[in-house]
C-alpha cells in the first residue's frame, strides 16, 4: 500500500524544497502553502508559524528516541540521536540555524520541545506527576546548554569527534538529574 502524506508533511516538504534555494527567514507562509497547494487557513490550523514547522520536521526525527529515555533507551543515545539529523541534512540545518534568531527560532522551538519531553521523563522514571522548580529548572538550564553547544559544534563544522562531544555534554548533566537520566 502507499502510504499518504499528511498535511504536516506535505508543508514539511515544501519547506525543505523551497530552503534549496533562500534562507528560511526569507521564506514565507505564502511560499510555502502556494508550492504545494494548500491554503494559508490549513497552515495555520497545524502551525502557528514556519519555526514551529522547523521545529516539527526535527521533532519528528528525534521524538522516538527522546520518548524512550530511560526505556529501552539512554541518556548518552539520545544526545547522539539529536546530532543525526543535522549530520544527515547539513544544508537544510545549516539554513535553519543561520538564519533563524530570537525566542521564535528554530533553536527555541526545538529546544522547548525536548525540556517537554525531559520533564515527562522526569515524570515517567520518578513516578509523579509534579516535577520540582529544582529540577524544572535543573532540565531547562541543562537543555538550553546542550543547544547551544550542538549549534556551536554544528555550525562550527564539528570540530570534536561526535562521541567524544556527546561524552562531554552527558559529563556535563547537573548533578540533580544524574539519578533519573543515567
Amino acid at each position: 500500500m502507499i502510504a499518504r502524506l499528511g498535511t504536516k508533511d506535505i508543508l514539511a516538504a515544501s519547506l525543505r524544497e523551497l530552503a534549496k534555494e533562500k534562507a528560511v527567514d526569507k521564506i514565507t507562509i505564502r511560499e510555502i502553502t502556494d508550492n504545494c497547494g494548500v491554503s494559508a487557513t490549513t497552515f495555520y490550523n497545524h502551525f502557528q508559524d514556519k519555526y514551529q514547522l522547523l521545529a516539527w520536521i526535527y521533532n519528528q526525527r528525534i521524538e522516538p528516541y527522546w520518548g524512550r529515555i530511560g526505556s529501552g533507551v539512554s541518556w548518552r543515545e539520545a544526545l547522539r540521536e539529536a546530532t543525526m539529523p543535522l549530520l544527515e541534512d547539513h544544508a537544510f540545518y545549516t539554513n535553519a540555524l543561520k538564519n533563524t534568531a530570537g525566542q521564535i527560532s528554530f533553536r527555541y522551538a526545538t529546544n522547548d520541545y525536548a525540556i517537554g519531553l525531559l520533564i515527562a521523563c522526569w515524570c515517567a522514571q520518578t513516578g509523579t506527576s509534579e516535577v520540582g522548580d529544582d529540577i524544572v529548572f535543573c532540565i531547562r538550564f541543562y537543555m538550553r546548554a546542550i543547544s547551544e553547544a550542538i549549534n556551536d559544534w554544528f555550525l562550527a563544522g564539528q570540530p570534536i569527534p561526535l562521541d567524544t562531544f556527546i561524552d562531554w555534554l552527558v559529563e556535563a548533566m547537573p548533578a540533580p538529574l544524574r539519578p533519573c537520566l543515567l
